[in-house]
């Protein structure tokens, strides 16, 4: 707990100085960007990366290759699933962010790893002989940064949006401006796919909380004390992101939801959630990741 509420205190004492912001950014780069964490985060985004394309086959038989036009929702600092995409015959790719995070000069250590972790792409050449300055357009990608809906991009012009463990952080009129969006820009049979992560992100530092902490609270509480611009959890549960997708042009091909077991449940119970949750069945509450793969009718 005392992890928890001093990375909160530095994060809302960062956001109320003006050169906060940016320091924070720079301290999470770095972090990220770290020797020892950078092979890590190429990793498992890869992993991710061919989990969406074993996903995207199984239950639409849809190949990378038949993808002519893809959007990214949320890349973030390395491009490991666009160029994962890529080798495995993607087409063109459109990527973007809310705030421009991706460091242009590690795209080619990215492109080199994904060439010793991903010999079986079907193009293993990508990304072997590219550098910082060219290798994203060479492969027919385009960054915009910073990108809202509506994107800068032609309706009906995608055969594929995907979005990675972005939803766990906007409010939900904004996860909704970002399903309409994503029905405007498929064209009709386009996939949809989004994972999304739902347990507290301050638990992973702090190991003395349960992952669903952040349900203990009312959400005047959290916002008063613990929402903060740089980890402004929604604490949405699956079947809350279920009807946010209301009314949309969609036919629902997976809905995954992982957790709401014995062991959670157990968690959940020693926290107590708060009674706004009370409407919620416990195995809702519980749940600790959402894949949805859906298909634009």
């Amino acid at each position: 707990m005392i992890r928890f509420l001093a990375k909160v205190a530095v994060q809302r004492l960062l956001g109320a100085v003006p050169f906060g912001p940016a320091f924070y950014q720079q301290l999470q780069t770095r972090r990220i960007l770290s020797p020892s964490d950078v092979l890590i985060n190429i990793d498992s985004k890869h992993a991710e990366a061919l989990s969406h394309l074993r996903l995207m086959q199984d239950a639409a038989g849809m190949a990378a290759s038949d993808v002519k036009a893809h959007l990214e929702i949320g890349s973030g600092w390395l491009p490991v699933i666009p160029l994962t995409f890529r080798r495995h015959g993607m087409g063109r790719q459109v990527l973007t962010d809310v705030t421009a995070l991706l460091c242009r000069d590690k795209v080619p250590d990215v492109a080199r790893r994904l060439v010793e972790i991903d010999q079986a792409a079907p193009h293993p050449h990508i990304g072997r002989d590219g550098d910082a300055g060219d290798l994203l357009a060479a492969e027919d990608m385009v960054y915009h940064a910073p990108a809202h809906a509506p994107f800068p991009v032609p309706s009906g012009g995608f055969d594929l949006v995907t979005c990675t463990q972005v939803m766990i952080y906007p409010p939900p009129p904004v996860i909704r401006a970002m399903h309409e969006e994503a029905a405007r820009c498929l064209r009709p049979g386009g996939l949809y796919l989004a994972t999304i992560q739902l347990d507290d992100l301050y638990a992973i530092p702090d190991p003395s909380l349960s992952r669903f902490n952040f349900l203990r609270y009312s959400s005047a509480t959290w916002k008063r004390w613990f929402d903060n611009r740089f980890t402004p959890l929604n604490r949405l549960r699956p079947s809350q992101h279920a009807r946010l997708l209301d009314g949309l042009p969609f036919e629902r091909l997976v809905w995954k939801v992982d957790g709401g077991g014995p062991a959670e449940l157990e968690q959940l119970a020693r926290i107590r959630p708060h009674g706004e949750f009370a409407h919620l069945p416990p195995s809702d509450m519980a749940a600790t990741n959402l894949t949805f793969l859906l298909r634009r009718v």
